[in-house]
């Protein structure tokens, strides 16, 4: 995925209005959340909702948002539509949303044009402080995601063989399909899968296949 410069925004005022703020989350109980939460920061600003990236575009077309928040679960973490959606906002900054913290996805949220990214399960002081930045135009993402403009090309830290089985992992193999695929033990296949969830903070083997799918082909054979 190529690089997508950040939307250059400056406000004096992070408590102004921001005029149309667009928070896409396909739960309404989210998004009535998220509205109640952006409007207490930014008081007197519209709030626009939508529950897909489809609606999103339509929205975007008909009323340009000043800023986004976009649920990756609901974008079912695909990040080429995001960048799309960003594209087409532009140059209002989107901030992604997750439910935990996974650098990865950060990464990947930053690599399609996000100007930050939250995860849920920070607390609202946290997370409130993290959206008046991004009001104010700086952008917010975990400390060891490096700056705009260095793109990553694939998963951190691994070695070839867990990559190996990260792309058998991605095509759907089993650990002993994905055993006998590599000629080794399926003993080795769980501690190379275990070290994989560790490096790219996968909670399980199909985050981890998502996130593969982001970056590698899956070995098919």
């Amino acid at each position: 995925m190529s690089d997508v410069s950040a939307p250059v925004i400056a406000r004096a005022d992070p408590d102004a209005p921001v005029g149309t703020i667009l928070i896409l989350d396909e739960k309404p109980i989210c998004r009535e959340a998220l509205g109640r939460f952006v409007a207490e920061l930014a008081p007197g600003s519209k709030l626009a909702f939508a529950a897909s990236v489809a609606e999103a575009m339509t929205l975007v077309d008909a009323d340009p948002p000043r800023v986004m928040l976009i649920d990756l679960f609901t974008t079912s973490y695909d990040f080429a539509a995001i960048q799309r959606l960003v594209a087409a906002a532009a140059p209002a900054p989107a901030v992604a949303l997750d439910d935990r913290m996974n650098p990865t996805f950060a990464r990947l949220a930053r690599d399609a044009g996000a100007w930050g990214y939250l995860a849920k399960q920070q607390d609202s002081g946290a997370m409130r402080a993290a959206l008046k930045a991004v009001l104010a135009g700086r952008p917010t993402f975990p400390p060891d995601i490096a700056p705009f403009g260095r793109s990553m090309r694939g998963p951190p830290g691994l070695t070839a063989r867990q990559l190996e089985v990260l792309k058998k992992m991605a095509a759907g193999k089993s650990n002993k399909e994905i055993a006998e695929a590599l000629g080794i033990t399926p003993g080795t296949v769980k501690l190379h899968i275990h070290a994989i969830l560790k490096l790219t903070g996968a909670r399980n083997r199909t985050e981890a296949a998502l996130i593969a799918g982001r970056f590698i082909a899956p070995t098919l054979g």
